[in-house]
């Protein structure tokens, strides 16, 4: 599975505007988004495919917490603009590639990857999920890797290796967010918690609910910390813990893909100003 979403972001703006199509306008996501899409394609062939993509409507995490993921900006009503038309324009190719793009409504892109992630490994069916965003670490489990580009290559995160670099366990890792926070997403940590504190408190207590039942064993001045900021604890647990029971189609035969319709996605390709 191909986090959709974060791939087209890393794209479009990592590539110049000065790259255009046939009717002139910018399509530097678009170009960019096909060309990484291919070279994984080509590094992992995989027999079924999944793209995944935050739909245009809020979370439904945003009714938990009106500020979540507020502060990204999303630029001038031109940019926005540019920006939607060309991820319509990624739809499209999509399509014509048989590469199914799941959207849910109120759920994003990480919810259905964790859905299917699900479905997949209990089918015993080998995945990799793609992606740059660590809040898939806790989807990663017996059969379930998570690659992270970097670069031309990137990281593959196992449970060792989220273990060894983390110091917690994949299912842990919403506990750990929970008590650190998240700034790109507004989500406030505890403060003087950091993700190391965060990291041993969990290896002694295993759990938030068993962390805080052990506050009176605490260091006074972080018992009175947890203390204070409970309630917003227990709420980024919510926040940051991937659903996966999403209405989406989880018969993994829906997403097996061999090959594309060569013809049509060439001209479609060729449309945009994009080589096939």
């Amino acid at each position: 599975m191909v986090d959709g979403h974060h791939l087209f972001h890393r794209t479009y703006h990592a590539l110049p505007r000065s790259i255009v199509g046939t009717d002139g306008a910018p399509i530097q996501g678009v170009y960019g988004f096909v060309g990484a899409l291919l070279r994984l394609l080509r590094r992992f062939t995989p027999t079924h495919l999944a793209v995944p993509f935050d739909p245009p409507e809020p979370p439904f995490r945003r009714a938990l917490d009106p500020a979540y993921r507020t502060g990204r900006p999303r630029g001038t009503p031109e940019e926005v603009a540019n920006f939607d038309r060309q991820v319509a324009q990624v739809l499209q190719v999509l399509d014509h590639l048989a590469i199914a793009h799941p959207m849910v409504a109120g759920f994003e892109a990480d919810d259905v990857m964790g859905t299917l992630a699900t479905a997949a490994a209990t089918a015993r069916l080998p995945v990799t999920i793609v992606s740059g965003d660590r809040d898939l670490l806790q989807v990663v489990g017996p059969g379930v890797d998570l690659f992270m580009p970097k670069g031309q290559d990137g990281d593959v995160y196992t449970p060792a290796v989220v273990q060894e670099r983390w110091g917690v366990r994949p299912d842990q890792i919403p506990d750990l967010k929970a008590l650190v926070g998240d700034p790109s997403d507004l989500i406030p940590g505890v403060p003087g918690i950091g993700p190391k504190t965060a990291a041993a408190l969990l290896a002694r207590h295993e759990t938030l609910d068993a962390l805080y039942a052990s506050l009176p064993a605490l260091p006074t001045r972080q018992a009175d910390a947890l203390r204070a900021h409970r309630e917003r604890v227990f709420l980024n647990r919510r926040l940051v813990t991937i659903v996966t029971t999403v209405d989406v189609p989880t018969v993994l035969a829906a997403y097996r893909w061999a090959s594309a319709n060569t013809w049509t996605a060439g001209t479609l390709l060729a449309a945009l100003g994009l080589r096939g």
